[in-house]
């Protein structure tokens, strides 16, 4: 969970790593104040993902749900391997197509949370939303969870860092 790769949250299958530019600034932000907690764990950063996943189900806004395949899109990859997020259980015409582009997104993450480790010198947690129109929906002003995703790391920032914090290792 740090810099550019927390920024891709919201890729897609056609529009490979676009995002929207106050969401970018809010995650780049939060990232800055994680690179200073020294110490800091792969168990804690998960911990932080999963605490940005549960709002955004059962947030203020929520992740908009037609028949559920941008929310069970949801994933985190770290750069030890481990992966993680919702069943990803697609259903309906492009269940498919939408199956695929998990599985390759999550892929492309993985490698680029490794890569991430190695420059940045610890643990990297990458997480987001796998279905191609995600970045659509987030952006969606008619949508009923318009924003979701922003609102969600901006409401627990202090939560966030409090739970990396607590989780850090001291050297």
């Amino acid at each position: 969970m740090a810099n550019k790769a927390f920024n891709k949250f919201l890729n897609t299958a056609s529009e490979r790593h676009r995002t929207d530019r106050e969401l970018q600034n809010i995650v780049y932000n939060l990232n800055e104040e994680i690179k200073k907690i020294k110490g800091r764990t792969q168990a804690g950063l998960i911990k932080a993902v999963n605490l940005i996943h549960q709002e955004t189900e059962k947030g203020s806004v929520r992740v908009p749900v037609d028949l559920g395949n941008l929310k069970h899109s949801w994933f985190w990859v770290t750069a030890r391997g481990r992966i993680g997020g919702s069943t990803a259980k697609f259903v309906g015409k492009k269940a498919g197509r939408l199956a695929a582009g998990h599985a390759s997104l999550k892929t492309e993450m993985l490698g680029e949370a490794k890569s991430l480790a190695i420059q940045y010198k610890g643990p990297f947690v990458i997480a987001g939303y796998s279905a191609n129109y995600a970045l659509w929906v987030h952006e969606m002003m008619e949508s009923k969870g318009y924003k979701w995703f922003e609102i969600a790391i901006k409401s627990k920032q202090a939560e966030i860092l409090k739970i990396i914090q607590d989780n850090a290792k001291i050297k």
